[in-house]
């Protein structure tokens, strides 16, 4: 699996790149990824690990886990960017294994300083309706991330040591992150509407939102 070199910022080391030991950031990125998202916690109010599909990206190998350095100035805008070309990169990325909704990229960002971390919620803001509409989500994660879990408005899920975004391709279930926008609900619908109307969706609570969406947005 290659990342392409030309999405990658031009001051940035390869993590585990040849004669190139992963950073103190990303060891610290790596942890929480292994110590926490992959783990349950009752937070999450279902059963299973706190992200259910990071364990069979690693088996299928197309979990990916990179450093990419930022300017200490970056604003808003400039994490936009950075998004951007992430999304680049993961569109180009030559994956591993068959079943593309098990490609993960998974970005720690270094260089940003902690006063900035919050950035990262208005980059996610202002960047995910056009990421929405190439079929990809992207979450952002840092100490003082106010995500919460979609199962449970009390528990901040996001709070990361490290600052990082990751990225995969819209799912089945991204219904509970997408309908309470039309054109968010309208490219979900685009890609997963048969599907609910076939019967096809066994969560109860990803048929229950989707409907709710559909008729709240055909209202409007």
């Amino acid at each position: 699996m290659q990342i392409p070199l030309s999405s990658l910022p031009p001051s940035r080391e390869r993590t585990g790149a040849a004669g190139h030991a992963p950073s103190p950031l990303t060891e610290a990125g790596r942890r929480w990824v292994d110590e926490f998202v992959m783990r349950p916690h009752e937070g999450t109010n279902r059963d299973g690990a706190v992200c259910p599909f990071v364990e069979s990206a690693m088996k299928a190998q197309t979990f990916l886990l990179e450093e990419w350095e930022v300017d200490p100035d970056t604003d808003a805008e400039g994490l936009v960017e950075v998004a951007r070309r992430m999304a680049d990169a993961f569109e180009n990325t030559d994956w591993e294994g068959r079943n593309r909704f098990l490609h993960t990229l998974v970005l720690v960002l270094s260089g940003l300083p902690e006063e900035r971390y919050r950035l990262l919620d208005e980059a996610h803001r202002l960047v995910k309706p056009e990421l929405v509409d190439r079929g990809l989500m992207l979450a952002q994660f840092h100490p003082h991330c106010d995500e919460r879990a979609a199962r449970n408005p009390d528990f901040q899920v996001a709070r990361a040591p490290v600052p990082m975004l990751a990225m995969r391709r819209m799912a089945l279930h991204d219904v509970l992150f997408l309908d309470s926008d039309p054109e968010w609900f309208a490219a979900y619908e685009q890609r997963y509407g048969k599907r609910h109307e076939q019967g096809a969706v066994a969560d109860p609570l990803f048929a229950e939102t989707f409907a709710t969406a559909r008729d709240r947005w055909n209202e409007a």
